[in-house]
């Protein structure tokens, strides 16, 4: 099972989807945990979870800018990205 997270504009939504999920799903063994970020133009693959409850964590982290595909590994294919949209005009946040 993986997990992919596609983000909106909210900026609220940066520490649920960067910190709360990421450790709800490390805790729960999901082996890659994906965020699509179009205000960073990036994608986050987190995999390798390892832990439990709040100190669950992902041990591995790759980031892929749009344009470069996404080793899926787990699934056995690549995400392209060429053709993701972005977010030009909102500030970048502090997350990867």
């Amino acid at each position: 099972m993986t997990a992919v997270d596609e983000r909106g504009m909210a900026r609220y939504l940066d520490e649920i989807d960067y910190v709360v999920k990421r450790s709800i799903y490390a805790a729960g063994g999901i082996p890659a945990y994906l965020v699509i970020d179009p205000i960073m133009a990036q994608c986050v693959l987190l995999t390798k979870p390892a832990g439990q409850g709040e100190d669950a964590d992902y041990h591995a982290q790759e980031i892929i800018k749009f344009g470069e595909p996404v080793p899926m590994d787990d699934l056995g294919l690549e995400l392209d990205t060429s053709e993701f949209g972005t977010f030009p005009d909102v500030r970048p946040h502090r997350y990867p």
